[in-house]
């Protein structure tokens, strides 16, 4: 009984091709990431509703807070994270929370909050996720030359 050897046609291109990743630039990783974080913010800005940062206040009456324009207090900070990794948050002002997730008057009253930044997420997930892969898929194909 012998032994067979089957081989595998452009195995060791592919090979090559692994061991060129393994080098991915971090500029790659920053843009996918970027991408989606930018649309995350798109969306949330267009959730945000009224925009101008009124809303019902602890005291049960509306209120206006000072700093403006709550929309352009929103923008997009990058973290320091580690090589290979991204990660940017929204970041807003201290009453984005409350507008956000709601929260109860001194009086007892629940406001219910309008979820702006939540349903970013979470209603354009698989829109968002497949930008950032395109965008990854993008840059990866550059690397390893692939047309």
């Amino acid at each position: 009984m012998g032994i067979s050897e089957s081989s595998i046609e452009g195995i060791d291109e592919l090979i090559a091709k692994f061991k060129q990743l393994e080098n991915v630039p971090q500029s790659i990783v920053t843009k996918a990431a970027k991408t989606g974080a930018d649309m995350a913010l798109d969306f949330a800005l267009a959730n945000l509703q009224p925009v101008n940062g009124e809303f019902m206040g602890r005291q049960g009456r509306k209120e206006q807070h000072q700093g403006g324009d709550l929309a352009k207090a929103m923008k997009l900070k990058a973290e320091k994270s580690v090589k290979g990794k991204k990660v940017y948050a929204i970041d807003t002002t201290w009453y984005a929370k409350f507008k956000d997730l709601g929260f109860t008057t001194r009086s007892g009253k629940k406001i219910e909050g309008s979820h702006f930044l939540k349903y970013a997420l979470t209603k354009h997930y698989d829109e968002i996720k497949d930008a950032m892969l395109e965008e990854l898929s993008k840059g990866i194909d550059k690397v390893v030359g692939a047309k």
